[in-house]
């Protein structure tokens, strides 16, 4: 794929140091930001390089990956740094830290080690959910510890402050402290200059997803070449500290007027329609196929009602199965909005041997990890145990991935819960599912909700649940909170290149194993509108699928 001159959009020049750019999804963002450091490698200072920062290990892969092919390995490894903004922030506090009296003998946080320490507290969800929330706005800032435990007294939450005052007593890091600490070092002058000098330009993915604290880092990581790519219409994480009004109109005040793209290099006419549908009412301009006449049919595009879950779970597994069956190397993506919701779907899968499918949620099958962990084990003695394996694995993670420990660690916590004394550890790592560690989205089938798959896409996307209480949550209640549910359902429709299945149950079946009557999703009505393809059609489009040999 390469952009063309329809879109306005060339790569970064000399001319224009601060851009900010629209791009919808799969409008060729990330072709736009491998081309412009392609464009910015050649005009990098001796020792500069360029830093190109991201939210996750998954979006990283997939960043580095088209660079890496834009500039070669050579090159790339030779101008360019990919890093999540934990993975920059702990770099930053363990090279620099002590500048402000921070010990960078810290033992590296992960996600998941502040909610490990309200474990240690008796306190209930509601009372852990709040002072988390307490913690979370205070380490957005660039305070001091002391300046942390002062404001803790003043608000009078016990709870987060007992769990602030065991971390520093320890001097231990939480999650939220790499983006704190590396914030107030960026803004020490020698420090600044030094990543200043470093890195002649800095690009940033996602935009809309930013904290005006990781705007802050990414502005002061370089004052050369700044670019910020990303769309309004798919912001989905103010719930983990995104600020995309403020975010947004700092951008501009910076980078001027942003300049857009429209035409959609991912996805089918069919699946487009169904987005445009939804990105109308936000006065968007609609989204164009750069290549219409390629696509099947013109893809596909349907949404059914069925009577129970529990028939609609059968249904997503036996298309799933019907499409691979006639082209193994497919990607499929099974999206909600949350696990619950596809419980029964989960299920039905695993009762089919013959269905090659994956848990995003589940550390064990992820790709790199299960890499790593074969690594590690083959290096073991036998009669090794899971602990063994732990030490052994977290040696290969890469010092400042805290993302990737984090998931190591929860794979570690799965085996060690299926882990009997006797058992061949080595045999129980190979028989792991193996897959192509490189590849963030490979062939079969993947059971995901719709956070952890932005930024990724599939060739097919069923999407069951829109009805009202999931999506939109239940815990969705005010306008700001409902408008985001409904990008959020954007995000998940962009997923899909060929083809989009989107489906809801009259009946859902509860924890107890009861059915209730659902409610209709109040979007349930204009996706469906846009969605024209029937049960007989689509069978007859998924039995016309190309057969392609395994």
């Amino acid at each position: 794929m390469s952009l063309t001159n329809n879109d306005g959009i060339e790569p970064a020049n000399s001319s224009c140091s601060n851009r900010l750019v629209i791009a919808p999804p799969g409008c060729g963002k990330t072709e736009l930001l491998a081309l412009t450091a392609s464009t910015l490698a050649k005009e990098l200072l001796p020792h500069q390089k360029i830093l190109a920062l991201t939210f996750s290990n998954r979006s990283k892969q997939n960043l580095a990956a088209r660079i890496r092919e834009e500039l070669g390995d050579v090159n790339f490894r030779r101008y360019v740094d990919v890093r999540n903004f934990h993975g920059h922030g702990a770099e930053i506090v363990r090279s620099h830290g002590k500048t402000l009296g921070i010990s960078t003998e810290f033992e590296m946080p992960t996600p998941r080690t502040l909610g490990l320490a309200f474990r240690s507290y008796d306190a209930d969800a509601e009372s852990v959910a709040l002072a988390d929330g307490v913690l979370a706005a205070l380490k957005r800032i660039p305070s001091t510890d002391a300046e942390i435990i002062e404001a803790l007294e003043a608000k009078g939450n016990r709870l987060a402050l007992d769990v602030e005052t065991a971390r520093q007593a320890a001097g231990a890091m939480h999650y939220g402290d790499l983006l704190r600490h590396a914030q107030r070092l960026l803004s020490v002058t020698g420090i600044g200059a030094l990543y200043q000098g470093r890195y002649g330009a800095v690009l940033v993915d996602e935009f809309q997803d930013l904290s005006v604290q990781q705007l802050e880092i990414a502005l002061n990581s370089s004052i050369g070449h700044r670019m910020f790519v990303g769309d309004p219409l798919q912001g989905i994480y103010s719930w983990a500290g995104a600020q995309p009004v403020e975010v947004e109109a700092r951008l501009r005040l910076i980078c001027g007027t942003p300049e857009s793209l429209t035409t959609s290099y991912r996805s089918s006419p069919a699946v487009l329609r169904v987005l445009n549908g939804l990105t109308r009412e936000y006065g968007a301009s609609e989204l164009l196929a750069a290549d219409p006449d390629s696509w099947r049919d013109g893809g596909a595009a349907a949404s059914f009602t069925w009577a129970t879950d529990d028939v609609e779970a059968k249904y997503i597994v036996g298309a799933c199965g019907a499409l691979l069956g006639r082209n193994p190397e497919l990607s499929i993506g099974v999206i909600t909005r949350a696990a619950w919701r596809r419980k029964l779907i989960d299920a039905e899968f695993s009762s089919q041997s013959s269905i090659n499918f994956i848990r995003w949620e589940s550390a064990i099958d992820d790709a790199r990890t299960v890499a790593l962990l074969q690594r590690a084990v083959a290096d073991l003695p036998r009669g090794a145990v899971v602990e063994d394996l732990k030490d052994a694995s977290e040696l290969l993670i890469p010092p400042n991935d805290p993302e990737a420990l984090g998931t190591l660690r929860d794979a570690i916590e799965l085996l060690a819960n299926s882990y009997q004394e006797g058992d061949d550890l080595q045999l129980k790592i190979r028989q792991l599912q193996v897959r192509d560690p490189k590849a963030v989205v490979g062939p079969g089938v993947h059971l995901l909700n719709a956070h952890t798959g932005k930024g990724q896409q599939f060739d097919w996307v069923f999407m069951p649940g829109l009805e009202q209480g999931h999506l939109p949550s239940f815990l969705a209640k005010s306008a700001t909170e409902l408008s985001e549910e409904k990008r959020i359902l954007l995000v998940m429709l962009s997923r899909a290149r060929h083809g989009i299945v989107i489906s809801r149950a009259n009946l859902l079946t509860s924890k107890r194993n009861t059915l209730y009557a659902s409610k209709l999703s109040p979007w349930w009505n204009t996706v469906a509108t846009n969605t024209a393809t029937s049960h007989e059609s689509l069978k007859a489009h998924i039995l016309a699928t190309p057969i392609c040999s395994p």
